[in-house]
């Protein structure tokens, strides 16, 4: 079930009226049940492997927090990650596995072997996976105690409003809400419906509009020149922010109907002015999550080697962010991709803020906003192609700069339609931060509230397009 299908809106009433009913410190079974009817409609088969994760990492969880010896804790960390990599690994990756060994096999003049048995790619598994070793990471480093209540913690890894694509939980900040979960406000109600709403706008009216003038593009990629395709670029990437954002708005909204409180996602990343800031923005629950259990490990285990401790774990941690990704070699060449781009930035820190002092403040940041978005929307190619022959033809086609394929699309169109899409996107761009920074005060009257939920489902009701009901982050 999608969040936009009426099926889940009467799921989800079902579950509110039914926690609403139930004692606070009783509310985590009525989750527990709902989270795990929600993921058995995917089938038995993935939701086993969601209750060997829990059970394992709850258990390891144990063992750890009774555990003095540091090398023995270190030995069982490994022995997890491991186990649950592995798990990835077998069910995610073993397809990519199998395509890079028959590559090796052809480069050197090998017969073929025979084709591997592939899995069925469990939903939301690379989400609960993370969330999951995050919590036995924090165990281990002792950020937090292990979770005494088994209960607590496999709805920590299977609450249903994140399971799909996130935002990836912490333990520290989730687990606590289990306990006694508390009623809602009337204002809280309110604010948790607007949110929904808008994300729900935001899928609808402006991800899968958008689409509409993707999908066709990327079905036959050659031909089009680089006018079309720069149009393109743009436009997935502003299609891709508000898909992900929107699932992340309604999720933050479901969870709060239900009185927990899971993280936000995103902070405005097409106003980054380079691709370290744009990270900061982009997928926060992922890009902390790397930060904290990858990259600061790895740079506080090479720290003598200075300089190089920092570049090792810049590549280490972004080829793992875009292995997660996804199984295919364009995800992990976005991996490399981002940490050389990071990595440009590092090393050329002092020269560009020299070249900054010299400039007027407002020219170089546009500049600045425009440079990064114009290198994330050339990085995206790698998230939409199906495969590195795709990406190779996308990119040949910025060798043609000839008007007339942008001159017959235009008139297939229709530039009054083009224009509408532009003034959508401007619109949306200048007023998101505002809208939401709005919608978290608490001083908002309840009219003005009402009167803005209205206008946004008139607007999904005029400009809203129907029948798509996946997110694109489903498939990661």
């Amino acid at each position: 079930m999608v969040f936009q299908s009426w099926n889940f809106i009467v799921f989800l009433f079902v579950v509110i009226g039914v926690h609403s009913l139930t004692r606070s410190h009783w509310r985590w079974l009525i989750l527990l049940l709902a989270s795990y009817f929600f993921y058995g409609l995917t089938g038995w088969a993935p939701l086993i492997l969601l209750w060997v994760t829990t059970i394992w990492t709850f258990q390891i969880g144990s063992v750890l927090g009774n555990l003095k010896d540091q090398s023995k804790r270190y030995r069982i960390l490994l022995v997890s990650v491991f186990f649950q990599v592995g798990l990835l690994g077998i069910f995610k990756y073993l397809g990519f596995f199998e395509s890079l060994i028959q590559a090796l096999l052809h480069l050197f003049h090998q017969p073929s072997m025979a084709q591997w048995h592939h899995f069925i790619l469990p939903l939301g598994i690379s989400f609960y996976t993370f969330q999951s070793m995050g919590y036995v990471f924090d165990v281990y480093y002792k950020i937090r105690k292990p979770e005494a209540h088994m209960g607590h913690y496999a709805l920590f890894v299977s609450f249903f409003p994140q399971i799909q694509s996130g935002p990836i939980g912490r333990s520290k900040k989730m687990l606590p809400q289990f306990g006694n979960i508390p009623n809602l406000t009337m204002g809280q109600f309110r604010f948790y419906c607007t949110l929904f709403i808008w994300g729900l706008m935001k899928k609808l009216v402006i991800a899968d509009r958008l689409g509409n003038y993707i999908d066709p593009i990327y079905s036959q990629p050659s031909a089009h020149g680089a006018w079309v395709w720069s149009w393109t670029l743009a436009l997935y990437t502003f299609q891709l922010y508000a898909d992900f954002s929107a699932y992340s708005d309604m999720a933050r909204a479901i969870a709060g109907f239900l009185g927990i409180e899971i993280p936000e996602n995103f902070l405005y990343p097409y106003k980054a002015n380079n691709v370290t800031d744009f990270w900061r923005r982009w997928h926060l629950s992922l890009s902390g999550w790397l930060r904290d259990y990858i990259y600061t490990p790895v740079l506080f285990a090479f720290k003598k080697y200075k300089e190089g401790a920092i570049v090792l774990a810049i590549i280490i941690t972004f080829v793992i962010c875009g292995i997660w990704h996804g199984p295919k070699m364009t995800f992990v060449i976005f991996g490399f991709t981002q940490a050389l781009l990071l990595l440009f930035e590092y090393l050329t820190k002092e020269k560009r803020a020299a070249v900054q002092s010299k400039l007027p403040t407002g020219f170089y940041q546009s500049f600045s906003v425009l440079l990064t978005f114009i290198t994330i929307s050339f990085c995206f190619i790698l998230f939409r192609a199906e495969n590195m022959s795709e990406t190779q033809t996308i990119l040949s086609e910025f060798s043609n700069w000839s008007m007339a394929p942008f001159k017959s699309y235009l008139a297939e169109k229709n530039l009054s339609r083009l224009l509408g899409i532009i003034l959508m996107i401007v619109m949306f761009v200048l007023s998101e931060e505002r809208v939401e920074k709005k919608l978290r005060s608490e001083s908002i009257a309840p009219t003005w509230q009402t009167l803005f939920v209205m206008m946004v489902l008139v607007l999904i009701g005029i400009a809203g397009v129907l029948g798509k009901d996946e997110f694109i982050y489903f498939q990661f």
